[in-house]
């Protein structure tokens, strides 16, 4: 299991390549300035909008990838930089590579990755016909696989309105330097992105893992550990790992594994044959759940 933060950057398509319908839709019934601000919120829909950075950390050793777009590049272009890789490319191209990455039991961390991050990666993904690994949403009350570190600090929303907070003021309000500084922020990148500056859009956006990792790091042994799905993930793990760094000795003989067998067939009074097995083989590690036991991992292992 990879513990992987995640974090996207997104832009608004220009209003005026709307469709007409599109736009008298959006704008049906506003004022005249709740419309210009509609029209400036074409980058929190993944139906008016479009992925230009995702950030992926490895919260276990610190190795981040930057996967960023640069509009007309066809072919994917990789630059590393001590532990950090750059790639870009196309959003389908980036897109793609993202899903290499995931694995179905890896842990998706994230800040309001449930709400934004996670629906909008896999629509954007189904847009451009590129089937999603695996469901980025799934079930709110749980921080395994899906780990959105806002719905730890929130209570799953017990908190009320006059608690709220973003991923800053959580970073400062547990001592972590925010990624965010006077000139450059969320609000920035639609600005950088319209002057073709791709890579500082890259670099901004490893900041926002660097800053949601360093937060999960306080929040799992504090405040996810009380979530059983959580709990039970870490377990699961260690037994995982411990089998694999301590191996029987050649010398040992492997434990014999009872055959199934079936007892002769059972007769009831009316004549039908009843059957039942005498032993069930005890279960061992299943590829499904772990599929780095199975999964040719050699298309990411240099990055993660």
């Amino acid at each position: 299991m990879k513990r992987l933060v995640i974090d996207i950057e997104t832009v608004g398509l220009p209003w005026e390549e709307h469709d007409p319908y599109v736009r008298e839709y959006l704008i049906k019934g506003k004022s005249e300035a709740e419309a210009e601000e509609e029209k400036r919120r074409g980058g929190l829909s993944p139906f008016r909008g479009q992925i230009v950075a995702i950030g992926v950390m490895n919260a276990d050793d610190g190795r981040a990838c930057a996967l960023y777009e640069i509009p007309g590049q066809t072919d994917l272009v990789t630059r590393r930089e001590g532990m950090r890789t750059f790639i870009s490319g196309n959003e389908k191209l980036i897109l793609e590579r993202f899903w290499d990455f995931l694995g179905r039991n890896d842990r998706f961390i994230s800040f309001n990755g449930r709400q934004f991050d996670g629906p909008f990666l896999m629509l954007r993904s189904a847009i451009h016909g590129l089937v999603p690994k695996r469901d980025l949403v799934g079930y709110r009350y749980g921080f395994h696989p899906n780990c959105d570190l806002r719905e730890s600090l929130n209570f799953y929303g017990a908190l009320t309105r006059q608690s709220r907070f973003n991923l800053d003021l959580a970073c400062k309000s547990f001592g972590i330097d925010s990624s965010k500084t006077d000139s450059m922020d969320g609000r920035a990148v639609e600005t950088l992105y319209r002057a073709g500056r791709y890579e500082e859009i890259a670099s901004y956006c490893l900041e926002d893992v660097r800053a949601t990792c360093e937060l999960y790091l306080k929040l799992a042994p504090t405040l996810l550990s009380f979530d059983t799905s959580f709990r039970e993930s870490e377990e699961r793990e260690r037994r995982v790992r411990a089998a694999f760094q301590n191996p029987l000795p050649l010398s040992v003989e492997p434990p014999v594994v009872p055959m199934m067998v079936q007892d002769p067939p059972m007769v009831a009074d009316t004549g039908a044959a009843m059957t039942r097995d005498a032993h069930a083989a005890e279960p061992g590690l299943d590829s499904a759940e772990y599929p780095f036991l199975s999964y040719d991992e050699d298309l990411v292992r240099e990055t993660f």
